[in-house]
């Protein structure tokens, strides 16, 4: 049996103080190598096309390029990195501009190192994780624009049961929950998965979720 490859990191933020303390909190772990590091957005769109890294560690305030737009660029340019925003911002609109541009994960500075690590490997693996004070300020947006969710000219090119669907996405069920929740065959599943993401012109999860709460579809 082939020995599991460690999961590369880039790591991408303008203080020196915090890139140090991320390579001797992940330097611990034997599954886990640092390929990389960037300190600013436009550097960290070249360090992914050349590095091609697994997990890209993200802050969001930096000079010449932020976070926010290297991630919408990394994903235009159809990578397959997860993203995970490592930051210190916490209003509204920076939590939903960088999901809304991709971010897979979103944690604050003042993380645990054992939970960073922890989501790190989640999000390699295709989870997503909100810190807490994040999921509220998703969580509340989604409450407050539930009530508009079926008056939406994107909601009325949905059929009932992809918004099925895409309401179980939003609270981060796996396609083997809304399978079990909807009973419908996974296959099926991803069939309406593939409608939703074509319709709201999307390319992962996250993205369908975020434009759904950002476009106040939910």
């Amino acid at each position: 049996m082939s020995e599991k490859k460690p999961i590369k990191v880039l790591i991408v933020d303008d203080s020196k103080l915090t890139i140090v303390g991320l390579k001797t909190t992940l330097k611990q772990f034997n599954d886990i190598e640092i390929v990389g590091e960037a300190n600013d957005g436009q550097i960290a769109i070249e360090a992914t096309q050349k590095l091609k890294p697994d997990v890209i560690l993200m802050d969001i305030g930096m000079p010449i390029m932020d976070g926010i737009k290297a991630t919408k660029e990394i994903k235009k340019a159809g990578s397959s990195s997860k993203i995970i925003m490592l930051t210190s911002h916490e209003t509204e609109q920076d939590v939903l501009d960088a999901l809304s541009a991709g971010a897979n994960s979103y944690c604050m500075k003042d993380v645990d190192p054992e939970i960073l690590v922890a989501v790190v490997k989640s999000t390699y693996d295709g989870a997503s994780w909100l810190d807490p004070r994040i999921a509220k300020i998703v969580l509340d947006k989604f409450v407050d624009r539930f009530g508009k969710f079926l008056k939406s000219d994107t909601m009325s090119d949905l059929t009932e049961r992809e918004v099925d669907v895409l309401n179980l996405i939003a609270k981060g069920c796996s396609n083997q929950e809304i399978s079990n929740n909807l009973f419908i065959s996974l296959n099926t599943v991803k069939t309406h998965i593939k409608n939703i993401f074509q319709k709201l012109e999307v390319e992962d999860r996250t993205q369908a979720a975020m434009k759904a709460v950002k476009e106040e579809l939910i």
